[in-house]
């Protein structure tokens, strides 16, 4: 998710540069970040299928900790 404060050109820039595989937003508006209380970037949310939030990493994560808190989330069962 690119967060308000940031500019969305640069946003599009990583995304293309580092060739990131999942799509990004926009939280033009900042709604999104206010519901999920992010003050700060990076911040991760994992949400479950259902919608619900599953987890949340404020702060950067490695690649060994965002692949073990996806398999989990993949783990878990459908409610």
């Amino acid at each position: 998710m690119n967060v308000s404060w940031d500019n969305a050109a640069d946003a599009r820039k990583f995304v293309e540069k580092y060739e990131v595989p999942y799509p990004v937003g926009r939280d033009s508006t900042g709604e999104i970040g206010r519901r999920y209380k992010i003050e700060g970037t990076p911040a991760t949310l994992l949400v479950n299928r259902d919608g619900t939030l599953f987890g949340r990493a404020d702060g950067a994560m490695t690649e060994e900790e965002f692949k073990k808190n996806i398999e989990m989330l993949l783990k878990e069962k459908k409610k």
